[in-house]
C-alpha cells in the first residue's frame, strides 16, 4: 500500500472501532438497567472510574471490553488480585505507557498512579519508591494485533531494588504485595468506596472499622461491602439523597424505574456527551470528579432534555424512540385522582418525600386536567416530577 491507502485503512479501522465501542457502551448500559445485574454493574462503574482508562488513547474496543469484563470478574472479589490483574491488562499497559517501559529507561506513569490513585493516595510514598517501582514493571507489554498481555523478559530490569524500605529483586507483583502491607492501602480504598456509595468526608472511626475488616479478610471486597451496606450510617440522613446521580446512574436508574429498555447506541452517544460522562472515555487518569461536578447550567439542561424525552415530551423523544409503559406505572385510580398520581409517581421516582408546598403545587396543576387523565397529561406530570431538584439525588 502507498501512504494514502495506509492512512485510509487506519481511518476505516478507527471508525469501525468507534462504532463497536458505541455498541459496547449500549450493552453495558443495558446491564446497568437490568434489575438482576444493577448492583454488580454499579460496582463495575466504580472500578471503571477508579482505574480510569480511555479508549481515545488505547484505540481498541476489544481491549476496553476486556478491561470492563475484568472489573465485572473482580467487582466483589479480591482487591489485591484485581490490582495485579490490572497491571497486566492490555488497555492499562497502553494507557499508562508500560508499553514503552524498558530496562535502563523505565516509564514512571504506571508506578506513580499505582500508588497515588489505585492503592495508597498522595503522601504515602517517595519519589525513590516511584523510580524503583517503575523498574519492577519494565518489560510489561501488549501484543496490540492480538490484544493480549506479553512479558518481555529481555526488557525487564531484574536488578536489586529498594522499595518502601525493603530490598530485593522485585517484579511487579512483589511491588503490589508490599503496597498491600501499608496501613494506608486499606483505608484509602475503603474511604473511596464509602464516598462513592454513601457520602463525602466519612467519619474516621467508620473508615477504620471497614479497613480493619478489609485487612482481616486478606483484602476480599465482599466483607467490606457487607459491613458497609449493613451500617446504620449508610441509611442515615447524611447518606440518603445527599449525592447527585452520575449520568450513568441517572440513565440506568430512570430507565429501570420506568421499566424502559436502554436507549440505542446511536442515541446514547449524544446523551452521554451532553450529560458529561462518556463511558470508556474518562477525562483524565483521575476519572470523573463526581457529585456536585455533575451539575452545571449546561448539563442540567441536558438532564431535563433526557427526562423530558423519556416522558415523551420534546423533540429529543424522537431520538430516544422509547415508549414508557404507562400502564405498568400508573393505575386507574391514579389517573382519576390528582393526589394519587402525584404521590404515586413521586414515590416511584424520588429518594425523599415531596415537601408539602411542592406536592400541593403539583396536585393543583394536575387538577386542571380532565379525568380520567389522558396519556399526554400523565406524561406531562411525569416530566414535571423528573425536573424537580430532588430527582437528581440518590
Amino acid at each position: 500500500m502507498d501512504n494514502e491507502e495506509r492512512q485510509k485503512m487506519v481511518r476505516d479501522l478507527l471508525r469501525q472501532n468507534a462504532e463497536e465501542l458505541s455498541e459496547v457502551r449500549s450493552w453495558w448500559m443495558g446491564q446497568m438497567i437490568r434489575p438482576a445485574s444493577a448492583t454488580q454493574e454499579k460496582a463495575v462503574l466504580f472500578w471503571h472510574g477508579h482505574f480510569a482508562t480511555s479508549w481515545k488513547k488505547v484505540k481498541s474496543t476489544d481491549m476496553m471490553w476486556q478491561q470492563n469484563q475484568l472489573f465485572r470478574q473482580f467487582a466483589f472479589g479480591n482487591f489485591r488480585d484485581l490490582v495485579k490483574a490490572i497491571s497486566c491488562d492490555p488497555a492499562m499497559v497502553i494507557w499508562l505507557d508500560l508499553q514503552q517501559s524498558r530496562n535502563g529507561a523505565p516509564n514512571e506513569n504506571f508506578a506513580r498512579e499505582l500508588m497515588e490513585l489505585f492503592t495508597l493516595g498522595i503522601g504515602h510514598y517517595t519519589e525513590d519508591d516511584i523510580k524503583n517501582s517503575a523498574r519492577a514493571f519494565t518489560g510489561y507489554r501488549t501484543r496490540q494485533l492480538v490484544g493480549d498481555f506479553d512479558f518481555n523478559e529481555r526488557q525487564h530490569d531484574s536488578g536489586e531494588k529498594v522499595f518502601m524500605g525493603k530490598k530485593g529483586r522485585f517484579n511487579g507483583d512483589d511491588i503490589i504485595d508490599i503496597l498491600f502491607e501499608q496501613p494506608a492501602c486499606a483505608e484509602f480504598i475503603c474511604r473511596k468506596l464509602w464516598t462513592f456509595y454513601a457520602y463525602e468526608d466519612p467519619e474516621p472511626d467508620l473508615i477504620s472499622s471497614l479497613a480493619h475488616t478489609f485487612r482481616q479478610s486478606s483484602f476480599e471486597l465482599r466483607p467490606v461491602f457487607r459491613e458497609m451496606f449493613g451500617s446504620s450510617a449508610f441509611y442515615s440522613k447524611k447518606a440518603v439523597a445527599t449525592q447527585i446521580k452520575s449520568p450513568a446512574q441517572l440513565i440506568a436508574q430512570t430507565c429501570r424505574t420506568l421499566e424502559c429498555p436502554s436507549p440505542s447506541a446511536a442515541a446514547l452517544r449524544p446523551i452521554f456527551r451532553g450529560l458529561g460522562q462518556m463511558l470508556f472515555d474518562p477525562p483524565n487518569v483521575k476519572g470523573w470528579d463526581g457529585n456536585r461536578a455533575w451539575i452545571n447550567t449546561a448539563t442540567l439542561a441536558h438532564r431535563h432534555l433526557f427526562t423530558d424525552a423519556l416522558a415523551g415530551i420534546g423533540h429529543t423523544a424522537r431520538l430516544l424512540r422509547l415508549e414508557v409503559p404507562l400502564e405498568k406505572i400508573v393505575t386507574d385510580a391514579m389517573i382519576n385522582q390528582a393526589s394519587l398520581l402525584v404521590d404515586g409517581l413521586a414515590e416511584r421516582l424520588l429518594a425523599v418525600p415531596l415537601d408539602q408546598a411542592t406536592r400541593a403545587e403539583l396536585i393543583a396543576g394536575a387538577g386542571s386536567y380532565e379525568t380520567p387523565m389522558s396519556r399526554d397529561a400523565v406524561r406531562e406530570m411525569l416530566a414535571k416530577i423528573m425536573r424537580l431538584p430532588e430527582f437528581q439525588l440518590v
